[in-house]
């Protein structure tokens, strides 16, 4: 299979798993805090890929790796994980959901800019107007939910709002462009998106611990585990969207410009509409629709 195709698959896999992943955290949002999902999806992620690596490979250990690759993939997971979504989340208190989305889901540009001033990645016309056609489609979807209570938001707190946001933008740019510089230097290693999870998850799930212990939300993890049906939400969230999903996106990512791998990628909120549906017995309203083919024609655009 060509790779350049191979590595579109696998970002649309990453799409899928994670809206699979958001429809189980929304659901288990209900019951538990969202540091709680936060801290033990990525404690799930952390061990299904050790436990994965191990059976696959032979062994589980990181002994061989080179520094500066363990370092450059630490500090990605970090900056995604730990840094990245916890602003992301924290914008929800001030502004509406759907404006919070159409600001992190613009990280594709962020990290196209930053990956052709880094690497050199340089993208074709048709590759930017791809990626823009995407995040337009995501703006109208997203534009379409919103809601009544959203217009009375004061503008100090829109302004704290986008500003938290902006900072998850650069947390998921900063995260993927660090992914891209470790996974180089993992060049010919057996496994290596493996490996790469393994240390981005791992890292992580260290710095959410320690910001539960700083903060002392530990006590509230643990009782919120009383909890066994959400916290097998979680559980199957954790698999789907950070363990699947994390490595799928590693993968892509050794075959495609980061800034493609995340346009597709970015495609999960309109993967959840047929979810919404499904599930929730939800109608699609037709602006999403128009946004959801918009998307689509992006996509196409980045395939030719």
């Amino acid at each position: 299979m060509n790779h350049y195709l191979l590595g579109e698959l696998c970002a649309l896999g990453v799409a899928v798993s994670d809206a699979t992943a958001c429809t189980c955290f929304n659901e288990a949002e209900k019951k538990i805090s969202l540091f709680s999902v936060n801290i033990l999806k990525m404690l799930v992620a952390m061990l299904s890929i050790t436990a994965f690596r191990a059976v696959t490979c032979g062994g589980a250990a990181l002994s061989g790796i080179p520094l500066w690759a363990l370092v450059c993939l630490g500090l990605s997971g970090l900056l995604g994980y730990a840094f990245g979504d916890f602003f992301y989340f924290a914008s929800f208190l001030y502004i509406p959901y759907r404006l919070s989305m159409m600001i992190f889901y613009s990280s594709p540009i962020v990290t196209s800019l930053a990956a052709w001033w880094l690497y050199g990645q340089r993208l074709q016309a048709e590759d930017w107007m791809g990626i823009l056609l995407v995040i337009a489609g995501l703006c109208l979807a997203l534009f379409a939910r919103q809601s009544e209570e959203s217009g009375g938001r004061a503008r100090s707190r829109m302004g704290k709002g986008v500003f938290l946001a902006v900072l998850g933008v650069l947390g998921q740019a900063a995260g993927v462009l660090l992914s891209n510089q470790g996974l180089s230097l993992l060049e010919g290693m057996t496994s290596a998106a493996l490996a790469a999870s393994q240390i981005r998850t791992t890292a992580g799930f260290l710095g959410l611990l320690a910001a539960g212990l700083l903060c002392r939300k530990m006590p509230a993890v643990l009782g919120d585990m009383r909890h066994p049906r959400e916290v097998g939400l979680v559980v199957a969230g954790g698999v789907c969207g950070c363990a699947v999903g994390a490595t799928l996106t590693l993968q892509s990512l050794r075959y495609i410009p980061v800034g493609i791998s995340l346009a597709i990628t970015s495609l999960s909120p309109i993967i959840v509409l047929p979810l919404t549906v499904l599930l929730l017995h939800e109608r699609i309203k037709p602006l999403e629709a128009l946004g959801a083919g918009v998307c689509i024609a992006g996509v196409v655009l980045l395939s030719i």
